[in-house]
């Protein structure tokens, strides 16, 4: 929940940030705003890393625990912790990224 809760600020950032990018009636964010911006996203995003290693190590742990089951309901829990574990390993791509926005913020992401 706490990691959902600081993926949806990520994004509530980026999509401030794209609006005051492509809004022609406000002045554009100084650079020293963008490299405040950018420090805390860069913060956020360090912090919920460590986040997705250790909720990576307890769901490898646990899968290690269910090895040891047997049973229709020890294979069907096995199938839903590596479910977990491949969700958590694409979250952490996702957060290993460079973000892209701050390089270049003035950049319209649909024009070719």
């Amino acid at each position: 929940m706490k990691n959902a809760l600081n993926v949806l600020s990520l994004v509530a950032l980026l999509g401030a940030g794209t609006v005051l990018a492509q809004s022609s009636k406000s002045a554009a964010p100084s650079k020293e705003q963008m490299e405040k911006a950018k420090s805390a996203m860069m913060k956020d995003r360090e912090k919920m890393m460590g986040e997705v290693k250790a909720i990576d190590a307890q769901a490898a742990s646990i899968m290690a625990s269910v090895k040891g089951l047997e049973g229709e309901k020890a294979e069907a829990l096995k199938a839903q912790v590596s479910k977990l574990q491949e969700q958590v390993k694409a979250l952490e791509g996702a957060l290993a990224k460079s973000p892209k926005y701050f390089d270049d913020p003035t950049a319209n992401a649909l024009r070719p």
